[in-house]
C-alpha cells in the first residue's frame, strides 16, 4: 500500500521536529557545554573564515570608494559600508601575513617555489653529443 506525498511529508517533519527537541534537551544536561566558549576552536581544528581576531588598520567606505578605481568595479553604498566593517575580520590577515609582525624576508637570490630540475646532482643535464641516428632513407 503506498503512502501519499501528504504522509510522507508529516512523517518527515514530526522526526525532524523530534530529533530538534532531543539534541536541545541533551544540549540543556550537559554542564560543560554552556561553559565552552563559541570562538574557541577544539586544538587541532582549523580556522573558520572570519573567525580570527581584528587586525591591520581601521578602514572607511570611503577607502573602498578610492580601491574601486584602480580595480574598475562599483560597489553600491551598502555593499562598500559592509566591506569596511568586515575588513579587519574577514580579510586583513591575510595581508597582515605577508607585511605583519610575522612576516619572512625573503632573499632575491631565493629560487621560486616552482622550479624544477628533474636531473640529480653531479649528473649530466643530458647526453655530452647528438645521439640520434640517419633516418630512414637519407
Amino acid at each position: 500500500m503506498s503512502k501519499s506525498r501528504r504522509d510522507f511529508l508529516a512523517q518527515t517533519s514530526f522526526g525532524l521536529l523530534g530529533a530538534a527537541v532531543v539534541s536541545n534537551a541533551s544540549a540543556q544536561l550537559r554542564p560543560d557545554a554552556s561553559t565552552q566558549e563559541p570562538t574557541q576552536l577544539p586544538p587541532g581544528a582549523p580556522p573558520a573564515f572570519g573567525t580570527g581576531p581584528a587586525v591591520g588598520p581601521e578602514v572607511s567606505p570611503a577607502t573602498f570608494a578610492e580601491a574601486e578605481k584602480l580595480v574598475q568595479i562599483n560597489l553600491s553604498t551598502a555593499d562598500r559600508a559592509q566591506v569596511a566593517a568586515s575588513w579587519r575580520v574577514n580579510l586583513a590577515s591575510v595581508y597582515e601575513r605577508r607585511t605583519g609582525p610575522r612576516a619572512v624576508a625573503l632573499e632575491p637570490t631565493l629560487a621560486p617555489f616552482s622550479r624544477y630540475h628533474s636531473v640529480l646532482p653531479g649528473q649530466p643535464a643530458g647526453p655530452q653529443r647528438d645521439q640520434r641516428g640517419r633516418g630512414v632513407g637519407g
